[in-house]
Protein backbone atom coordinates (compact mmCIF):
# COMPACT_ATOMS: atom_id res chain seq x y z
CA UNK A 1 0.00 0.00 0.00
CA UNK A 2 2.67 2.46 0.66
CA UNK A 3 4.51 1.43 -2.06
CA UNK A 4 1.57 2.46 -3.62
CA UNK A 5 1.42 5.97 -2.56
CA UNK A 6 5.15 6.41 -3.68
CA UNK A 7 4.96 5.28 -7.17
CA UNK A 8 3.94 7.84 -9.86
CA UNK A 9 0.27 7.41 -10.41
CA UNK A 10 -0.52 5.98 -13.58
CA UNK A 11 -0.99 8.86 -16.62
CA UNK A 12 -5.42 8.03 -17.05
CA UNK A 13 -5.66 9.41 -13.51
CA UNK A 14 -3.81 12.82 -14.25
CA UNK A 15 -6.54 15.53 -15.73
CA UNK A 16 -4.86 18.24 -14.67
CA UNK A 17 -1.45 17.95 -16.58
CA UNK A 18 0.46 18.15 -12.65
CA UNK A 19 2.97 15.91 -12.58
CA UNK A 20 2.29 12.23 -11.95
CA UNK A 21 3.28 12.17 -7.97
CA UNK A 22 2.36 14.79 -5.73
CA UNK A 23 2.67 14.61 -1.42
CA UNK A 24 -0.76 15.58 -1.27
CA UNK A 25 -2.67 13.04 -3.16
CA UNK A 26 -0.29 10.49 -1.70
CA UNK A 27 -1.22 11.81 1.98
CA UNK A 28 -4.85 11.42 0.87
CA UNK A 29 -4.47 7.98 -0.01
CA UNK A 30 -2.00 7.07 3.10
CA UNK A 31 -4.86 9.32 4.88
CA UNK A 32 -7.67 6.76 3.60
CA UNK A 33 -5.89 3.78 4.32
CA UNK A 34 -5.10 4.73 7.73
CA UNK A 35 -1.62 5.24 7.71
CA UNK A 36 -0.84 9.12 7.39
CA UNK A 37 0.57 9.04 10.76
CA UNK A 38 3.18 6.41 10.08
CA UNK A 39 5.17 8.63 7.57
CA UNK A 40 8.00 8.96 10.04
CA UNK A 41 8.21 5.42 10.54
CA UNK A 42 8.53 3.97 7.29
CA UNK A 43 10.40 7.21 6.08
CA UNK A 44 13.10 5.90 9.18
CA UNK A 45 12.33 2.22 8.35
CA UNK A 46 13.50 2.62 4.73
CA UNK A 47 16.51 5.07 5.17
CA UNK A 48 17.58 2.02 7.88
CA UNK A 49 17.72 -0.36 4.98
CA UNK A 50 20.18 1.96 2.72
CA UNK A 51 23.13 0.58 4.48
CA UNK A 52 25.87 -0.93 2.43
CA UNK A 53 26.05 -4.78 2.57
CA UNK A 54 28.42 -5.45 5.40
CA UNK A 55 31.75 -6.73 3.42
CA UNK A 56 32.46 -9.78 5.49
CA UNK A 57 29.02 -10.73 4.33
CA UNK A 58 29.77 -10.11 0.88
CA UNK A 59 33.29 -11.54 0.94
CA UNK A 60 32.24 -14.84 2.07
CA UNK A 61 29.06 -15.36 -0.39
CA UNK A 62 31.82 -14.51 -3.40
CA UNK A 63 33.66 -16.86 -2.05
CA UNK A 64 30.92 -19.69 -2.27
CA UNK A 65 29.96 -18.53 -5.89
CA UNK A 66 33.90 -18.78 -6.76
CA UNK A 67 34.32 -22.09 -5.88
CA UNK A 68 30.95 -22.85 -6.93
CA UNK A 69 31.33 -21.72 -10.48
CA UNK A 70 35.13 -22.24 -11.02
CA UNK A 71 35.14 -25.42 -13.45
CA UNK A 72 37.88 -27.46 -11.82
CA UNK A 73 37.69 -26.33 -8.07
CA UNK A 74 40.92 -25.75 -7.77
CA UNK A 75 41.37 -22.18 -6.35
CA UNK A 76 44.45 -19.94 -6.70
CA UNK A 77 44.51 -18.18 -3.07
CA UNK A 78 46.20 -15.25 -4.79
CA UNK A 79 44.03 -14.91 -7.69
CA UNK A 80 41.05 -15.52 -5.15
CA UNK A 81 41.89 -12.95 -3.04
CA UNK A 82 42.21 -10.19 -5.94
CA UNK A 83 39.52 -11.05 -7.31
CA UNK A 84 37.32 -11.06 -4.32
CA UNK A 85 39.02 -8.08 -3.20
CA UNK A 86 38.35 -6.22 -5.95
CA UNK A 87 34.14 -7.32 -6.48
CA UNK A 88 33.61 -6.39 -3.11
CA UNK A 89 35.03 -3.03 -3.52
CA UNK A 90 33.00 -2.66 -6.51
CA UNK A 91 29.17 -3.98 -4.92
CA UNK A 92 30.04 -2.95 -1.44
CA UNK A 93 27.81 0.41 -1.82
CA UNK A 94 24.66 -1.43 -1.96
CA UNK A 95 22.46 -1.48 0.64
CA UNK A 96 22.42 -5.45 1.57
CA UNK A 97 18.83 -6.87 0.81
CA UNK A 98 19.12 -5.16 -2.92
CA UNK A 99 22.81 -6.22 -2.96
CA UNK A 100 21.23 -9.71 -1.95
CA UNK A 101 18.65 -10.21 -4.43
CA UNK A 102 20.50 -8.89 -7.58
CA UNK A 103 23.30 -11.52 -7.33
CA UNK A 104 20.63 -14.29 -6.65
CA UNK A 105 18.74 -12.20 -10.20
CA UNK A 106 22.06 -11.72 -11.97
CA UNK A 107 22.41 -16.17 -11.34
CA UNK A 108 18.73 -17.16 -12.29
CA UNK A 109 19.27 -15.33 -16.06
CA UNK A 110 22.94 -15.67 -16.13
CA UNK A 111 23.44 -18.31 -19.73
CA UNK A 112 26.78 -18.22 -19.84
CA UNK A 113 27.61 -20.62 -16.72
CA UNK A 114 29.96 -18.45 -14.82
CA UNK A 115 29.40 -15.90 -11.72
CA UNK A 116 27.74 -13.05 -12.94
CA UNK A 117 30.18 -10.18 -13.57
CA UNK A 118 29.83 -6.69 -11.85
CA UNK A 119 28.11 -4.81 -14.59
CA UNK A 120 25.19 -7.87 -14.65
CA UNK A 121 24.76 -7.70 -10.63
CA UNK A 122 24.56 -3.65 -10.79
CA UNK A 123 22.26 -3.43 -14.00
CA UNK A 124 19.66 -5.17 -11.40
CA UNK A 125 20.74 -3.03 -8.36
CA UNK A 126 21.36 -0.07 -9.60
CA UNK A 127 17.77 0.98 -10.63
CA UNK A 128 16.29 -0.66 -7.12
CA UNK A 129 19.11 2.03 -5.42
CA UNK A 130 17.54 4.47 -7.49
CA UNK A 131 13.84 3.97 -6.79
CA UNK A 132 14.81 3.86 -3.40
CA UNK A 133 16.01 6.75 -3.01
CA UNK A 134 12.99 8.06 -5.11
CA UNK A 135 11.00 6.61 -2.16
CA UNK A 136 13.11 8.03 0.52
CA UNK A 137 12.81 11.68 -1.11
CA UNK A 138 9.06 11.38 -1.46
CA UNK A 139 8.82 10.15 2.03
CA UNK A 140 10.79 13.36 3.10
CA UNK A 141 8.07 15.62 1.08
CA UNK A 142 5.31 13.62 2.78
CA UNK A 143 6.62 14.15 6.67
CA UNK A 144 7.24 18.23 5.50
CA UNK A 145 4.37 18.56 4.22
CA UNK A 146 2.77 17.08 7.41
CA UNK A 147 4.91 19.52 9.34
CA UNK A 148 3.70 22.58 7.19
CA UNK A 149 0.72 23.76 9.56
CA UNK A 150 -0.57 26.04 6.19
CA UNK A 151 -0.46 22.71 4.22
CA UNK A 152 -2.39 20.82 7.01
CA UNK A 153 -5.23 23.37 7.31
CA UNK A 154 -5.30 23.32 3.84
CA UNK A 155 -5.24 19.37 3.59
CA UNK A 156 -8.48 19.35 6.59
CA UNK A 157 -10.35 22.04 4.39
CA UNK A 158 -10.10 19.80 1.04
CA UNK A 159 -10.83 16.89 3.18
CA UNK A 160 -14.11 18.49 4.86
CA UNK A 161 -14.96 19.97 1.23
CA UNK A 162 -14.72 16.58 -0.21
CA UNK A 163 -16.61 14.71 2.91
CA UNK A 164 -19.80 17.24 2.38
CA UNK A 165 -19.44 16.86 -2.11
CA UNK A 166 -19.92 13.22 -0.81
CA UNK A 167 -22.64 13.32 1.36
CA UNK A 168 -24.56 15.61 -0.98
CA UNK A 169 -24.25 13.76 -4.11
CA UNK A 170 -25.67 10.53 -1.72
CA UNK A 171 -28.77 12.19 -0.59
CA UNK A 172 -29.13 13.65 -3.80
CA UNK A 173 -29.33 10.41 -5.55
CA UNK A 174 -31.48 8.78 -2.63
CA UNK A 175 -28.86 6.43 -1.28
CA UNK A 176 -29.29 8.48 1.82
CA UNK A 177 -31.99 9.67 3.69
Amino acid sequence: MVAEMLADAPKEFVFDGGPLWRPERALDSLHRAGLEGQVPEFRANLAAAQVPARRKWLEQRLASFFVLFNPTREVDSRAFAVWNDEMARLLGDLPHDILAWSIDQAIKVSNHGFMPSVGEIRAIADPLVLSRAQQIDRLRQLADALANPDACAERDKRRRERELHAAHMARADGSEP
